[in-house]
């Protein structure tokens, strides 16, 4: 599945592009931020991690998506950017600056069609969902444990450590791996966890519900263990969720 993040400063566009995507790629494609903030791009981008963005070129404020590339470049990971402009005289920019395509809005089906065909040539040949059975190796002192991710509720952060959440276990095993390695990991092989919180990184199947206390929403797990949920990440989760 390729994950995606839509960066757009116009939201009707935004939001057609997401449509378009949903309604005619879902089986390939899973759209996990989208945004009309050039601000909030480079800390949503950092944060899940997309193999691809597609970007508008022109943000407003005097922003440009090449000025977002720009910033982004030295964040350390593998995504391809996909340009959708409505002015045709960018294209040479974004061809140096080495754009995956280039598309002009308004975005085409069959254009999108050819450029998640190429994506797709780009990920590995298993569905990655259903791709994982044999586990992670988890070393914890002078154990190694391998886990399936069927069997693993969540992982929760807590500086350079973090705990492990498993299925018939009565107390997590601990490692001294971050939470955002297991992130990166976890992510490259399946799309059933969902980084609700800094410190929390969830088993969607393991949610048993979605509570909201006040200003302030929760997952409920089947383990009956309530854990929040960040602001900036709840739509996503309920993409994701539902």
């Amino acid at each position: 599945m390729i994950k995606a993040i839509i960066v757009d400063d116009e939201q009707d566009a935004l939001d057609v592009l997401a449509i378009t995507l949903e309604e005619n790629f879902s089986s390939d494609l899973k759209i996990i931020a989208k945004t009309n903030n050039y601000k909030e791009a480079p800390l949503l981008i950092k944060e899940y991690k997309p193999d691809v963005i597609f970007l508008d070129i022109d943000l407003g404020d005097n922003y440009t998506g090449f000025d977002l590339v720009d910033e982004i470049k030295n964040f350390n990971q593998d995504f391809k950017v996909v340009f959708t402009t409505a002015y045709h005289q960018f294209a040479i920019k974004a061809v140096r600056v080495q754009a995956f395509d280039y598309l002009l809005k308004p975005v085409d089906v069959d254009d999108l069609g050819s450029v998640i065909e190429r994506l797709k040539e780009k990920q590995p040949e298993e569905n990655k969902r259903n791709q994982f059975k044999k586990g992670i190796i988890v070393n914890n002192n002078d154990t190694l444990h391998k886990l399936s991710l069927d069997n693993i509720i969540h992982f929760q952060g807590n500086g350079n450590y973090t705990s492990i959440f498993v299925k018939g276990k009565k107390t997590p095993i601990l490692s001294s791996n971050t939470l955002n390695s297991f992130d990166e990991e976890v992510c490259k092989i399946s799309n059933s966890f969902f980084r609700i919180h800094k410190s929390h990184f969830v088993n969607l199947d393991a949610v048993d519900h979605v509570k909201k206390i006040g200003l302030n929403r929760f997952v409920v797990l089947k383990t009956t263990e309530k854990i929040p949920i960040s602001r900036l990440r709840y739509k996503d989760f309920m993409d994701a969720y539902m």
